[in-house]
């Protein structure tokens, strides 16, 4: 579940809990994000639903997600109460945290607004910042646990991180699963022993990995299907890389294996063709959340498009 802060114009977190109508507009949401553009440079994206992204400016595309910002209206269409949200399965939630409770405590401190955090419905001024933030407090250590766990749960539950939320979701079903169907699947020896240069190779039974010989981070994961043995399933390691960029390696990785043993690749329950992954292409720089909401919602990325 993603982190969130509520910005209100309650002074009592019990009427924000229990959703007492609130007077916030998209005009306060403007004022807030404005705020911070002052303090740092950021672009912002809108979204169908009326959520806006907020972007670190000018850093690279990994880091450059920040969080999710929008008015959850309680009282008739367009008044509400502001939630700001960052993903917990994001690489660098951490970072992300603590720049946002920072926003937090100066929209408290210069706009007025009362501010609270999500888990423990702390209130967020200028003089608990710093006892939130504290990276060897109970605070940042229990969020920074949280983290760890889901960031490996991705892995033993074949999920797919979310740079932003999706809703109250902040990991998918993974859309860079893909199978190596093959009507006599080859040894997995023979079949995985050429990875990409400057990696290596493990096998265990039907398990595999190829990873990174400087680093010895695992970079994809292979798996014989136990319930279809003319399948090989692939999937990639999250690590800090751009989720484009993963996409690539991962494809590349499925289209290498095709062209050793044949066989069909398979992505999102059909054959792989040019019309179906033009996305790889046509989004250089799209993010797992918007492949989601394409795939999903039929949502076109707020990336250019080439």
């Amino acid at each position: 579940m993603p982190f969130s802060v509520w910005l209100t114009s309650h002074r009592r977190l019990e009427d924000v809990r229990a959703g007492a109508p609130d007077r916030l507009t998209v005009e306060n949401l403007r004022a807030c994000l404005e705020l911070l553009a002052r303090s740092r440079p950021t672009q912002v994206a809108q979204r169908p639903d009326g959520s806006v992204w907020v972007f670190r400016a000018g850093e690279p595309p990994a880091l450059a997600p920040l969080f999710l910002a929008g008015v959850r209206p309680n009282n008739g269409p367009q008044q509400g109460t502001i939630q700001l949200s960052v993903s917990v399965t994001h690489p660098f939630f951490m970072a992300n945290l603590f720049e946002l409770l920072s926003f937090a405590s100066r929209v408290n401190a210069e706009l007025g607004l009362s501010a609270y955090e999500g888990v423990h419905g702390q209130e967020v001024t200028v003089e608990s910042f710093g006892v939130l933030t504290e990276p060897q407090g109970a605070y940042s250590q229990e969020l920074a646990r949280a983290w760890q766990q889901n960031r490996e749960q991705l892995h033993t539950r074949l999920r797919m991180p979310l740079e932003f939320p999706a809703g109250q979701q902040d990991d998918a079903p993974h859309l860079l699963a893909l199978i190596l169907e093959h009507p006599k699947l080859p040894p997995l020896a023979q079949l995985l022993a050429e990875p990409p240069e400057g990696q290596g190779v493990e096998i265990r039974g039907t398990q595999a990995l190829w990873f990174d010989k400087a680093t010895q981070q695992p970079v994809t994961w292979f798996l014989v299907n136990p319930q279809a043995p003319q399948e090989l399933l692939l999937w990639p390691q999250w690590g800090e890389e751009p989720f484009a960029r993963t996409a690539h390696t991962t494809f590349e990785a499925a289209v290498r294996l095709r062209a050793r043993a044949g066989g069909r690749v398979l992505w999102n329950g059909a054959p792989v063709t040019p019309e179906r992954t033009a996305w790889l292409q046509r989004y250089p720089g799209l993010l797992g959340v918007e492949l989601l909401q394409l795939v999903s919602q039929g949502w076109e990325p707020a990336t250019p498009r080439v």
